[in-house]
């Protein structure tokens, strides 16, 4: 694919980034609470760096090793988030998943809403095998999140980040092709009527 996809669900648009999501960018992944949950935002987070990211991110798609989808309301076009395949290994048919909302939009299914299209997206169309995500092990609700969403923990990984000038230990949880179709279910057709 030469241009990276949109993809629509009930709610959401997950769209590629362009320049003018910069100022958003920052405002909404500069937050604190962005910065101290996510392991590679940096705290504070300046217009030069996003506009910078935002440049590169057409090079990661042509060349296949990742995609960023900025989480957007459909009816407003706001943008709350952003949701991204990383390190996509064609090879090994794996992918790292990244995601994070801005705290105004957060407990309302807009994340698990997101993941679920990026999931089909991943395992359906991109044929992947296997979609792994890091969170810090302190992070209860994106540990508990993963797991309601099939994701699996694997194991910590100590002291392998360092943030803020401390050394944090991350855990890594994955989620297989195979058990994504077994949590799909068997796809059922309504009944017939003569």
């Amino acid at each position: 694919m030469r241009y990276q996809p949109s993809l629509q669900t009930e709610r959401l648009r997950l769209r590629p980034f362009i320049a003018d999501d910069a100022g958003t960018l920052v405002k909404l992944a500069g937050s604190r609470d962005i910065a101290d949950t996510t392991i590679s935002i940096p705290h504070p987070y300046t217009p030069t760096a996003a506009k910078s990211w935002i440049v590169g991110l057409p090079h990661l798609y042509r060349t296949g090793s990742a995609i960023h989808f900025v989480i957007s309301l459909t009816e407003s076009k706001q943008m709350i988030g952003s949701i991204a395949l990383r390190m996509i290994d064609k090879n090994n048919a794996s992918a790292e998943l990244e995601f994070w909302i801005g705290q105004t939009w957060r407990r309302q299914g807009y994340v698990s809403e997101a993941m679920q299209k990026i999931l089909e997206f991943s395992f359906n169309q991109l044929e992947l095998n296997r979609i792994y995500s890091y969170h810090f092990t302190d992070d209860l609700i994106t540990a508990q999140f993963l797991s309601k969403n099939g994701f699996e923990l694997e194991g910590v990984l100590r002291e392998a980040v360092r943030k803020a000038d401390d050394y944090r230990d991350i855990s890594l949880s994955a989620l297989l092709a195979q058990t994504y179709r077994l949590q799909e279910g068997p796809v059922t057709k309504p009944l017939q009527t003569a």
